[in-house]
């Protein structure tokens, strides 16, 4: 059957359900909402939206705990019980339920009685397959917020993924750009109004700003009075954005051994170093000594921990590959170093107008120069910055989440 026609099929298919979905009739009392937990690190994406749903009388907000080791739907150890995710949200006090109740057994979804589920990544595969958005859209409204922005244009197609999108339906964009990018993607669907993509602000931003006097330990044992995060993308594909990691991994171990009173905090992507190895790009070897020398230095740390917004607050420059965590540091107020030396791809016109407030390098000297520039108190962008977050962010950030908020009650009327 022709591709375009399978596509339409199950369109429409999604479609039927949404439909089904707006006719339903729901009981009365407070909006039950669902937020799939599975990859820590993109929680803090919608911590803002569950905790003002936990003070808001109208919502009833609860994590469902998914393990992280999925995929092609299963388990990759079917025999296990450990739920590490489960463990996290417990233990720091959330409204949590484990989704794993056996070996390979699975919570009911529906037995929850949710209205909405909300989903941060959008792959079906890394779920049980019940959790999957083409079986939870039979009974509750699927919503999204993804975990990372699409900071280039080859990257919208990538995250808007249509075998994920045509189920959902609400995605609250992080851009009024990526926000008619859906719409366009399911025409239909948005004119009769079973699907809708809006843009209110991006509730992770919000919750970044929350997060500026949280305290961390994050520094305590590398110290330094200059303090630097450095974000490696994943991979050498070009076409998937490349890393910077090779160019600049001796470089950071270099400026810490030179410069005593700076620190180096290193936040590669957890697969990274997999992913390296498996590509071929170096042997598991070269990846263990690597990190043995950045143990053996006393001003730098390989950082491992789930969270990073508050580690970023502490920091005094990050430098960074392409990646959704660089609007995430722009707001902060803090200079930012883009490694563009193997950057191929098309930035977005939101891109474009941030990078004009960061600074840009594309090899080691200019490198060195930067971070020497700004580790003297020299900081030529801070005035462009502060009026660009102004133009990109500041009209959203405080109303967003309470805008989001009401869009749900309203909705489920």
């Amino acid at each position: 059957m022709n591709e375009k026609i399978q596509f339409a099929i199950s369109d429409c298919k999604a479609a039927i359900k949404l439909l089904l979905q707006r006719m339903k009739k729901r009981k009365s009392g407070p909006v039950r909402v669902g937020f799939i937990g599975q990859y820590i690190p993109a929680w803090n994406k919608v911590e803002g939206l569950y905790r003002a749903m936990l003070a808001d009388d109208r919502f009833e907000p609860v994590v469902i705990c998914v393990p992280l080791d999925i995929s092609d739907y299963a388990l990759e150890n079917p025999d296990s019980l450990e739920n590490d995710v489960y463990d996290y949200y417990k233990n720091n006090g959330y409204n949590a339920v484990n989704a794993l109740i056996g070996k390979n057994e699975w919570l009911d979804l529906k037995s929850l009685d949710l209205d909405y589920v909300f989903y941060q990544r959008p792959y079906n595969y890394h779920l049980p397959i019940q959790y999957a958005r083409f079986e939870v859209s039979k009974y509750a409204k699927i919503c999204v917020v993804l975990y990372a922005m699409s900071m280039v244009e080859e990257d919208i197609e990538t995250c808007l993924k249509r075998d994920f999108f045509r189920n959902v339906y609400c995605y609250f964009a992080e851009s009024e750009y990526l926000a008619g990018a859906n719409r366009k993607n399911f025409r239909l669907s948005h004119m009769l109004g079973i699907q809708k993509s809006l843009y209110l602000g991006n509730p992770a931003w919000s919750h970044v700003l929350s997060e500026k006097d949280t305290e961390t330990d994050a520094w305590d044992q590398i110290g330094g009075n200059f303090k630097v995060m450095w974000t490696p993308r994943w991979t050498t594909d070009l076409k998937l954005g490349g890393t910077n990691f090779f160019q600049y991994k001796d470089y950071f171990l270099d400026f810490a051994r030179q410069n005593e009173n700076a620190s180096v905090m290193m936040r590669p992507h957890p697969l990274a170093f997999e992913n390296f190895i498996k590509a071929g790009d170096m042997t598991r070897d070269e990846a263990d000594s690597y990190k043995e020398t950045c143990k053996n230095l006393p001003n730098v740390e390989i950082d491992t921990r789930k969270d990073y917004l508050t580690t970023m607050w502490k920091s005094d420059v990050l430098v960074g590959d392409i990646s959704g965590i660089l609007p995430e540091y722009f707001i902060m107020d803090k200079p930012l170093v883009f490694c563009a030396s193997n950057m191929i791809l098309k930035p977005t016109e939101f891109t474009k107008r941030m990078f004009e407030g960061c600074y840009i390098v594309n090899n080691k000297s200019e490198l060195d120069e930067c971070l020497n520039s700004l580790m003297r108190g020299v900081d030529p962008l801070k005035e462009k910055r502060a009026e660009i977050i102004d133009e990109l962010f500041t009209g959203r950030l405080k109303t967003c989440v309470g805008e989001i908020l009401d869009s749900l009650e309203n909705s489920i009327k």
